[in-house]
């Protein structure tokens, strides 16, 4: 190879790697957004917030660098409202924002006046038709509230950036917020029903009867106490007409709810009672002289025979008092009235037992003239509420008879009615042994009230020297029948 021919080969070469060193890199879009606090760092820190305050603020710095050549917006959203490691929520209009007026060059910010931050995507701000760079002030504030609840309310909002017409993603700043209320001079209360509404309520069509009573799902009031009030509090229950009606003037059995209680572990609690307490101030609660913060639970269980008042809808009204001691100060600190409603469907029923067993069932075993005479029960539940008198019927088949046809006498088989328990004075049932008739037989008569009754029958057989052995049967059944 020649001198000449190599030295072309070397600029050659050179050439080229001087070319290759000026090919320009591909540029990366610029596409993202960040957030400061005018009083520095990125989450917002409301410090705490008194009763007596006007309120508290705090402004954040919002920029967005773009060079996509694209329009673009900027949402924000509440992902994670305020509330208490508890759970107890900030009321959310006490958390408000808006935009900063002229705190931007390029876009358009659209909040102008003060809202609520929402648990949507709300649209803050949108770039001019090229997508320019720019930034922006908000504004959040955290306003007091009369009987606020204090505690640490801790929440998270998102400011998104999102590009208009443009593949790109959306970029997303998450910031934490942060206030501590502080508590007031005077306890903060909440009354509340477990329905959420301002009645309490059983209808006795959504109970079911068992042995052991009624089952059903019964109604509770709820409440809570935020302090410390730095002294001591009372919590009270009270009829407001001492009853509890129906439309026809019939005053309820309030024996027969009962009032339990629960909770109440900064104080003393009251013991289990029933409604007829609050005919007069029943007092449910006692707190501890420096007046802490505190639950109770109330709830109302019906009694067994709840149902068995007369049939009808009972109305009343409860009112429940939060009192302190406080010195200079109306002692009443919370007053929440209930309607109370007992809706009683009407019973009208006979249920029959013999040896524990439901039905009717009469077994004598081995009768004979030397065994002497034996007997059977059968007990009877009759169940009314209608307020009308009533009698129970027995109806007999046929004699005692044996499969050959051989009949015990009348007055070898007999009965009567014994052990009666109602609340008011039968007008006649029998008493002593009578021969057990054939056919439709009035044994029991009901008060004129037609209260509910338990009863035994009791049945007698006997047998003579002469008589015949055998098996020897009848059918016996009972109805209950208004007068």
């Amino acid at each position: 190879m020649s001198m000449r021919k190599f030295s072309r080969y070397i600029l050659c070469a050179v050439f080229c790697l001087f070319v290759i060193s000026f090919v320009p890199a591909t540029a990366q879009a610029v596409f993202d957004l960040s957030v400061t606090q005018m009083e520095g760092g990125f989450d917002l820190r409301f410090g705490t917030l008194q009763p007596t305050d006007f309120k508290l603020a705090r402004q954040m710095t919002v920029r967005v660098n773009s060079d996509i050549g694209k329009a673009y917006r900027v949402f924000q959203q509440m992902t994670q409202p305020l509330a208490t490691p508890q759970g107890q929520p900030l009321d959310p209009s006490q958390f408000q924002m808006y935009a900063l007026q002229g705190s931007n060059t390029r876009g358009t910010l659209i909040y102008r006046q003060e809202e609520p931050v929402d648990t949507y995507q709300d649209l803050v701000y949108t770039s001019n038709a090229t997508g320019e760079s720019d930034s922006f002030q908000l504004v959040y504030t955290i306003t007091p509230k009369n009987g606020q609840i204090p505690g640490s309310y801790y929440g998270r909002m998102s400011l998104i950036l999102v590009p208009v017409d443009a593949v790109l993603s959306q970029v997303v700043v998450n910031v934490q917020v942060y206030v501590e209320l502080a508590a007031g001079g005077s306890a903060t209360v909440e009354i509340a029903t477990s329905s959420g509404s301002d009645r309490l309520v059983i209808d006795t069509k959504d109970l079911r009867v068992t042995k052991e009573g009624l089952e059903g799902t019964w109604p509770q009031v709820h409440i809570k106490v935020y302090g410390p009030l730095g002294t001591s509090y009372r919590i009270y229950q009270a009829l407001e007409e001492g009853d509890i009606s129906s439309a026809d003037g019939y005053n309820f059995d309030l024996e027969k709810v009962s009032v339990l209680f629960d909770g109440g572990r900064q104080g003393m609690i009251g013991a289990p009672a029933t409604l007829k307490g609050a005919r007069q101030r029943q007092l449910i609660y006692s707190s501890n002289p420096q007046g802490a913060s505190d639950e109770i639970t109330i709830t109302y269980k019906p009694s067994r025979d709840f149902r068995l008042e007369r049939s009808g809808l009972y109305r009343g009204r409860l009112v429940l008092y939060v009192e302190s001691d406080q010195v200079n100060v109306s002692p009443e600190l919370a007053k929440k009235t209930l309607d109370v409603e007992f809706d009683i469907a009407p019973i009208f029923d006979i249920h029959v037992y013999s040896q524990d067993t439901e039905g009717v069932a009469l077994n004598f075993g081995n009768v004979n003239f030397k065994s002497g005479p034996k007997s059977s029960e059968n007990e009877i539940f009759v169940e009314t509420n209608m307020g009308k008198p009533y009698t129970i019927v027995q109806r007999v088949s046929s004699p005692m008879v044996d499969g050959q046809g051989n009949k015990i006498p009348a007055e070898d088989f007999v009965m009567k009615v014994k052990d009666v328990e109602t609340d008011e004075m039968p007008k006649s049932y029998i008493q002593e042994f009578v021969p057990v008739k054939e056919g439709e037989n009035t044994i029991f008569s009901s008060g004129p009230s037609g209260a509910s009754a338990h009863l035994k029958v009791e049945y007698r057989l006997t047998m003579r020297p002469e008589s015949k052995a055998g098996n020897y049967n009848t059918r016996i059944g009972y109805s209950v029948v208004l007068d």
